[in-house]
């Protein structure tokens, strides 16, 4: 008798379509994962760079009333550079930010 080693056309094709429909699912929620994600980091953006200007203002005579990223960065107030999440965001104050203003961004928006 002549034995067969290896894999059939149709054993072949089956495992091919099952990795296609595995794929097709997790292709999106993968996506939406990564937006996810950047939100958040655009989010916690914020809240650092908002906790850094109230920090400016209670050391400072001359309160910080826009997002001036250079000003924070020199007085050491963030330890680096805020790193984007994606492109587009820029920080920007909403209201007095001496007072109950906060810090948005152009894609996102501001932390609710």
């Amino acid at each position: 008798m002549n034995k067969r080693r290896g894999f059939t056309l149709i054993e072949l094709m089956i495992v091919i379509a099952i990795i296609g429909i595995l794929a097709a699912i997790a292709i999106p929620n993968f996506r939406k994962a990564r937006e996810q994600a950047r939100e958040k980091a655009c989010y916690a953006n914020m809240r650092v760079i908002l906790g850094a200007i109230e920090m400016y203002n209670m050391d400072n005579p001359s309160m910080m009333s826009s997002v001036e990223l250079s000003t924070l960065k020199d007085g050491q107030y963030l330890k680096s550079a805020i790193s984007y999440p994606e492109t587009g965001c820029t920080y920007a104050a909403e209201g007095n930010l001496q007072g109950e203003g906060r810090v948005t961004c152009a894609v996102h928006g501001g932390v609710e």
